[in-house]
């Protein structure tokens, strides 16, 4: 128990200053903090079903090998794999050269060299993957994890938030593990702990697939009815009521100069 007090006051310790750098993401509570990482062996997995991206579904038994950020820039000065690559991100890992045309059409020998480094990469303890998500950039780490088996073909992806939420599954029920600081969904009013019930009139039915198809369907309304906002229901930790809040689109510029004639 003093080992992992003594930790989480050297993560704390990291954390703290951090906030000063170029780090995009802080939550309500910190995100390496609220990760329900788990030890299943020699594996790394995850206690409970959790979204990391909109299509990204982490489950118990998923073994996960190893958290980076590409350090080898491209042309423009990014880190993103799929730039690096002007294709796909499975046409990159194949090292497949019609995905576009010209000499940039392939990985650049040193990015490939870098990211087969990191998927030969396995951590076997959760303290990595902790220690790597306070320091990481947020918005552009990558996450390489093996469905079942760490023997398995391996799949990459990007952490992406739903307007500041990180959620999960802890109970069977889809729920807010933490809020990002001021972002959309903090100034709404949503919490860590509250239940979605629905998104945009769409029932979550308490699975996190059908959460992301609700979100991506209630922000697809939103954007072709021109709505200042979208629709989601709550429940709050222990209060059998809901609540609805409404979540801010992104302001567009209507008619531009001619608005006001």
């Amino acid at each position: 128990m003093l080992h992992r007090f003594c930790f989480f006051l050297i993560l704390l310790a990291i954390l703290a200053p951090l906030r000063g750098q170029d780090q995009p993401i802080h939550m309500r509570p910190e995100f390496p903090l609220i990760f329900p990482l788990a030890q299943n062996g020699k594996d790394v997995t995850v206690k409970f079903p959790v979204l990391i991206n909109p299509t990204t579904v982490l489950k118990p038994g998923m073994v996960l090998r190893t958290i980076y950020i590409l350090t080898t820039a491209n042309v423009d000065g990014s880190t993103d794999l799929v730039l690096a690559h002007k294709g796909t991100m499975e046409q990159a890992y194949a090292r497949d050269p019609a995905a576009g045309s010209g000499p940039q059409s392939t990985l650049p020998p040193e990015v490939a060299h870098e990211i087969e480094g990191y998927r030969r990469t396995v951590w076997q303890v959760s303290h990595n993957f902790v220690m790597a998500m306070a320091q990481y950039p947020t918005d552009i780490m990558h996450l390489i994890y093996a469905p079942t088996d760490k023997n398995q073909d391996l799949n990459d992806e990007r952490f992406n938030f739903f307007d500041g939420l990180f959620v999960g599954l802890p109970d069977g029920k889809v729920t807010v593990l933490a809020v990002e600081i001021d972002s959309k969904a903090e100034k709404a009013g949503i919490k860590a702990g509250d239940e979605i019930v629905s998104v945009g009139g769409i029932s979550t039915q308490n699975d996190l697939a059908t959460f992301a198809g609700a979100y991506s369907s209630a922000k697809k309304a939103a954007t072709e009815n021109e709505a200042v906002s979208y629709p989601m229901t709550l429940r709050s930790e222990g209060n059998a009521a809901t609540r609805t809040v409404n979540i801010p689109m992104p302001q567009k510029i209507k008619s531009g100069l001619m608005d006001g004639f």
